[in-house]
């Protein structure tokens, strides 16, 4: 190939990406980022089932991501987040013809509330669910109880984010 026809292909390649580049920037696409929170809640006591629960620390951990200050003192909070439930359910999605399971389902649920220190209802209780199905080979158990493991965590972290934006809806 000719060093000239190189040259014409990176330039066509050039424009091809700011090409890109500019109708996306156009269109009024943008990364959505984190939402902030209402003022009210710039220190949040979580008030879950369990006081030391993975469910209380990813809430925790995505309150301190919005610059909240997660305090273990209600009384020194200016908003309590309650989870009132968190439930889980593994469920079989299909099978072989031996009865050997080839797929499950996991799906969570979580009720939560949010409070200011007086009392007062800043967000009803609210139901947030989700599943995600994963492939199970009973061959290889110790491998898919880990994945298992990995997709209730990653659950859990979505079902969370999900729940940060009801949250947030309320500064709006």
């Amino acid at each position: 190939m000719t060093t000239g026809l190189k040259v014409k292909r990176q330039i066509l390649l050039m424009l091809a990406v700011a090409l890109v580049v500019s109708f996306v920037a156009g269109c009024g696409y943008q990364l959505r980022g984190s939402a902030s929170l209402p003022a009210v809640m710039s220190t949040t006591y979580v008030k879950g089932l369990r006081a030391y629960s993975a469910l209380v620390d990813d809430f925790s951990h995505a309150l301190r991501m919005r610059d909240a200050v997660v305090t273990t003192d209600p009384a020194s909070a200016s908003a309590i987040l309650s989870i009132t439930a968190n439930d889980t359910e593994k469920l079989v999605l299909s099978v072989d013809t031996a009865g050997n399971v080839l797929e499950y389902e996991i799906r969570q649920t979580i009720r939560f509330s949010v409070f200011a220190a007086d009392q007062q209802v800043l967000l009803p209780e609210q139901s947030v669910s989700l599943s995600r199905d994963f492939l199970f080979t009973s061959t290889d158990v110790l491998a898919k109880a880990r994945e298992e493991k990995l997709v209730r965590r990653t659950l859990q972290k979505s079902i969370v984010n999900l729940a940060m934006l009801r949250i947030a809806a309320l500064g709006r």
